[in-house]
């Protein structure tokens, strides 16, 4: 399975924050952004996925945190940390798919979501989904998911 698992440890207050794991090697290709037929294009989700590509293989999530929304959310965090840190630490780690299609972009209220499928070389595809607001900042994604581990 290729979604991150990141870990927020509840023992943090007895034991000291623990040392984040190191950067994940960088992956061989950049990955393409294209669009599917009938996907219609958005600079926007354009614009943040290139820059996620970017992001990925250069292992340095730190220059995504502007393009995150004040109000960016992540599932099943609930308080346990900051939801740009490990947005960032998920760049640093994922795997770094060769492809990435849009599938579909659709208008959501003021909100615009992205459907897309993260393409691997030597991995199934993966169906991932971004949430945008409309100034193009993203609001939520199931880019990675939430595992927490009590100690």
């Amino acid at each position: 399975m290729h979604s991150l698992l990141l870990v927020a440890f509840l023992g943090s207050w007895l034991h000291g924050e623990p040392a984040l794991p190191p950067k994940a090697p960088p992956p061989r290709q950049l990955a393409t952004l294209t669009f599917a037929p009938e996907a219609a294009r958005n600079a926007h989700v354009e614009s943040f996925l290139r820059a996620l590509a970017d992001a990925i293989k250069a292992r340095e999530g730190k220059t995504m945190v502007a393009r995150l929304a004040e109000t960016y959310s992540i599932d099943g965090l609930d308080g346990r940390g900051r939801p740009a840190d490990l947005f960032v630490q998920a760049v640093e780690r994922v795997p770094g798919p060769t492809e990435i299609v849009v599938e579909a972009v659709e208008r959501q209220g003021d909100a615009l979501l992205a459907r897309t499928e993260f393409r691997y070389a030597s991995a199934d595809a993966k169906k991932k989904s971004f949430r945008f607001d409309a100034s193009g900042k993203l609001l939520w994604s199931d880019f990675f998911a939430i595992r927490v581990h009590g100690s």
